[in-house]
């Protein structure tokens, strides 16, 4: 049930970021939500559980995207792995890696992504902007998904 729930906000995630309008005065980026999600996933459930949900992330994000099919996923996917191995050294609760934790998934995202379509150094303020974006989105939502977690009864 926890995993449909899930997937559901990941579903209105991905509908809310792709109607997003973007940021013009930081050269057209868009907020991400889904690296938030995929970083909290990985740092609250089970190494299974999460790198489903990151897989689910990435292929929806990019079924509404112009990116190659599967590009989101993959860097999701390793993001995902990478931070459930980790999750020991890590301390979920700390600000400032939750706020590196969303950064990194982002920039991993936009390093595959413009390796898969082309880079220019034009698109690297762009990425770094993102990811601090994503970063910040990502303490937000530590914050309420974990709020609601508690509300429920969850731990």
């Amino acid at each position: 049930m926890n995993t449909l729930i899930a997937i559901a906000g990941i579903l209105i995630a991905v509908a809310l970021q792709a109607h997003m309008p973007t940021l013009w005065w930081l050269g057209g980026v868009r907020v991400e939500l889904l690296p938030a999600i995929v970083v909290y996933a990985a740092l609250t459930m089970h190494r299974r559980r999460a790198l489903v949900l990151a897989l689910v992330a990435g292929l929806t994000q990019d079924a509404l995207s112009a990116a190659p099919f599967g590009i989101s996923a993959l860097a999701y996917g390793i993001s995902a792995i990478v931070t459930t191995s980790l999750r020991e050294a890590l301390d979920r609760d700390l600000p400032w890696m939750q706020w590196s934790a969303g950064a990194l998934t982002s920039i991993t995202a936009s390093i595959i992504a413009f390796f898969a379509v082309g880079i220019s150094f034009g698109n690297v303020f762009k990425m770094l902007a993102a990811a601090s974006i994503a970063g910040t989105v990502t303490l937000i939502l530590f914050f309420v998904l974990d709020y609601a977690r508690m509300a429920r009864g969850f731990e």
